[in-house]
């Protein structure tokens, strides 16, 4: 009994040693687990190629616009602007550039253009002296002074100004020097008639041109 105990006891041990040498590491000490490739892959650059932002569009504007002409051109006339807008709008519709526009239609030549300018020239500074005789009439006191002060300070500037317009046009030269300068004299005489006609409009509001 006591020898089959011994001999059980050799056979456990041997059975346990066996098992343990089959379930230990292998030789060189390699695991038997497969390294996953998962997680060692590594994430491409940036191409520094990449297109970069397209720049972001300027936020100036071009200016809108507008209907008035830069400068006194044959066959048109200016707008006139002044701190009245009902003044403005009976003005435009008066009977001188009517006329102006409809006989500009039928100039043929720069000749016909020229001699067009100075005829309206020459209605638009009666014009002046027309409105100036009926505002000196109709201002007293210290308006008046100031309306006598502005015309003369026109008067005496006038030479200048029209020195200046022919000297403009000679510098620009070309076939239509001629047409351009008596264009700009024409609008020389009509703005200052246009400021007389507003300064007896707030007198006058029915007021009539010196022009039939």
């Amino acid at each position: 009994m006591k020898n089959r105990k011994i001999l059980c006891a050799v056979l456990a041990f041997a059975l346990a040693a066996s098992i343990f040498t089959a379930c230990g590491p292998k030789k060189g000490g390699e695991s038997t687990v497969p390294v996953s490739s998962f997680g060692t892959e590594s994430v491409p650059a940036a191409s520094s190629d990449a297109p970069s932002e397209p720049p972001a569009p300027s936020s100036s504007t071009p200016p809108a616009p507008t209907n008035e002409p830069a400068q006194s051109q044959p066959g048109q006339v200016l707008d006139i602007t002044t701190d009245n807008k009902a003044f403005d709008a009976l003005f435009k519709k008066n009977p001188i550039d009517k006329k102006y526009i409809q006989e500009s239609n039928n100039a043929l030549s720069s000749v016909d253009m020229v001699k067009l300018s100075n005829k309206y020239a020459g209605i638009w500074e009666k014009e002046i002296t027309s409105a100036y005789t009926r505002l000196c009439k109709l201002v007293k006191g210290g308006e008046l002074t100031k309306i006598k002060d502005g015309q003369t300070a026109w008067e005496n500037g006038k030479s200048e100004a029209l020195k200046k317009i022919n000297d403009s046009a000679q510098a620009a030269g070309g076939s239509m020097a001629q047409v351009n300068e008596a264009s700009a004299v024409m609008d020389f005489y009509r703005s200052r008639a246009a400021q007389l006609y507003r300064a007896l409009y707030s007198y006058d509001k029915n007021f009539s041109y010196a022009y039939q």
